[in-house]
């Protein structure tokens, strides 16, 4: 039996749904002609985006049905668990198959979802400067800011103290940590948010504090995280956060991970790696009101900016 995640979130669940006996079939066929198109699901040499990422197939039980039979026959049987949609199809694309059963099988996909799928794997394009806090920066080459949020609150958002203004801080550059093949699929960004590796998968903002969001708008998930302890002013020994909204669809997290004078932010979108570079590859640190951070990055459709955050990282938990 084959269940199949479209992944394209970054905190809430993805879309998923189990395959009839009639499509593992052709998804074999489809793959049997063209195995190339599978890759490992943790990817670690691709930097993703916010969007989609492929669809990730995986067998949650065996039952002598036709995929069973096909793959215990084959001299190199298909792995277990793997992602499709990333190589291009030489001809028959088994991801553009696949994501055509979603609605067979009673998965609805929404239109903006159907949309962003339609436009492909969201890939980073490599960066033109340094890609992480322990790079050599020219300070005379930092860039000027290209992009820029029109209206950078939206409302349910609140004015909160900015991130620069607070003398206690705890700062950890520790992509690496969250990296690790063992744990990269099974942390989302609010726990990289909250520099905390439960191994939760869709840990939401709320859960832990008993009153879990229930509405994808900046005031809705707000209200999750002040449950989760999470304050609009700076706190001892804090974490900062910044909080953004895909209207209605998702939510994403970036946290502040080292000071000045460079200020990087880092962010880890859904189960692919943590990073420090956005959906354009320009790296998120500001020297001197220079550059990138998350009010002014290129954020994909997570178009709302819902301001910033602090917890004393001794507090930040998830669930």
């Amino acid at each position: 039996m084959l269940e199949v995640e479209l992944d394209i979130f970054s905190g809430m669940p993805n879309p998923a749904w189990v395959l009839s006996k009639r499509q593992e079939k052709t998804l074999y066929e489809l793959l049997s002609a063209e195995p190339s198109q599978i890759s490992p699901v943790p990817i670690l040499s691709k930097q993703f985006g916010l969007g989609y990422r492929g669809l990730i197939v995986r067998r949650i039980k065996t039952d002598e049905g036709v995929w069973d039979k096909a793959v215990s026959a084959r001299r190199t049987p298909f792995p277990n668990e793997f992602r499709i949609g990333i190589k291009m199809a030489k001809k028959d694309s088994a991801a553009d198959w696949l994501v055509k059963t979603a609605s067979r099988q009673g998965a609805r996909l929404a239109d903006e979802v159907r949309a962003v799928v339609s436009r492909g794997v969201a890939l980073v394009p490599r960066s033109r400067g340094p890609v992480d806090p322990t790079a050599k920066i020219n300070r005379k080459r930092v860039e000027e800011a290209e992009v820029a949020v029109d209206v950078p609150y939206k409302p349910g958002a609140e004015i909160h103290e900015t991130w620069w203004a607070c003398g206690s801080n705890y700062f950890s550059a520790n992509a690496h940590f969250f990296n690790d093949p063992a744990h990269v699929t099974r942390n989302n960004c609010y726990c990289f948010a909250s520099n905390h590796m439960p191994d939760i998968r869709y840990a939401r903002p709320g859960r832990r504090g008993g009153r879990p969001a229930t509405s994808i708008t900046c005031g809705g998930v707000i209200d999750g995280l002040r449950a989760d302890g999470w304050k609009d002013g700076c706190e001892p020994n804090a974490l900062t956060i910044v909080l953004v909204i895909w209207p209605n669809n998702d939510y994403h997290f970036y946290r502040l991970v080292t000071g000045g004078p460079y200020w990087w932010w880092g962010h880890k979108p859904g189960g692919t790696p943590a990073k420090y570079t956005d959906d354009c590859g320009h790296s998120i640190f500001q020297y001197q009101g220079k550059g990138y951070a998350p009010n002014n990055i290129c954020r994909g459709n997570y178009t709302d900016f819902c301001g910033y955050f602090y917890q004393n990282n001794w507090t930040a938990f998830v669930a």
